[in-house]
């Protein structure tokens, strides 16, 4: 199984920051909403709102009709 880095990076950065909240899930939510509000605050943009999608969404299959039969 091949580690992605990036993916990797993520995962030690979220530990240390739940290591430095003591493991406590509150405190980690706690400091989360505040990192978010300060990055707000410096113009980064979040996509607080759910998606309201006004026309179904397209498939990404392609549908074929199936191959015409050859026997008579």
């Amino acid at each position: 199984m091949t580690t992605d880095p990036i993916a990797a990076e993520v995962r030690a950065n979220r530990e240390a920051i739940f290591a430095e909240c003591g493991y406590d899930l509150d405190r980690f939510n706690a400091h989360t909403r505040e990192v978010e509000e300060q990055l707000k605050r410096e113009g980064w943009i979040f996509a607080d709102r759910p998606i309201v999608r006004t026309k179904p969404q397209e498939s990404f299959f392609v549908r074929e009709a199936p191959p015409a039969s050859t026997e008579p």
